[in-house]
């Protein structure tokens, strides 16, 4: 059986990856971001959609990482072995080029008090995979997502943990959003301002 073309574009584009020479999927923009936010890039470190390339190495200079590489098997369904582990992380970084949402809200379960999330995020109109995709995000958001859509949500799934999010940088990169929040975990009598008798 031959192989198809997009196939073999995704074989080069990985082995791209791995040779340091990717410029697909922006390591240089995303890990440029990312050096603003060194002081807190440690710990344990969750890095989803891994392509082993110069991001992967990056976060290897701050701290274990953990990376969901196609070799664990499907990102969608591992996140969920993790979870089931009871693994927490200080740095998640979620870099899936279509259904993001689908990370959510299952690691706001796995941070740890203080922990950074980054994501990625299309634009949609310009990068849209598909038809499905596109209707995906219609359904979901129930219009064509903004910036302030997303930061909602994201701030939803996480009060549900108990967690305070901070949008700390967020920047558009050719077609795709790159997010970066602070997450705080409080108790829930401070959350409601109330107190235990």
């Amino acid at each position: 059986m031959s192989i198809g073309h997009s196939a073999k574009s995704h074989k080069r584009i990985r082995k791209d990856q791995i040779l340091n020479i990717d410029d697909y999927h922006h390591p240089k923009e995303k890990i440029k971001q990312l050096e603003k936010f060194k002081q807190y890039l440690k710990g344990e470190i969750l890095e989803v959609f891994a392509g082993q390339g110069n991001l992967s190495k990056f976060y290897q200079r701050f701290g274990n990482v953990t990376a969901i590489t196609k070799e664990l098997g499907n990102s969608f369904d591992y996140i969920y072995v993790l979870r089931g582990e009871k693994q927490r992380f200080d740095v998640i970084d979620i870099d899936s080029y279509g259904y993001p949402n689908r990370f959510f809200p299952v690691v706001f379960e796995m941070m740890r008090p203080e922990c950074l999330l980054v994501f990625t995020f299309p634009i949609l109109g310009v990068n849209c995979f598909n038809g499905i995709t596109e209707q995906h995000f219609y359904n979901f958001y129930r219009c064509k997502p903004s910036i302030g859509d997303v930061v909602g949500r994201i701030t939803d799934w996480a009060l549900r943990e108990w967690i305070l999010t901070s949008l700390v940088d967020v920047q558009k990169i050719k077609r795709i959003y790159r997010f970066i929040f602070r997450c705080r975990r409080i108790k829930s009598t401070e959350m409601c301002n109330v107190r235990n008798r």
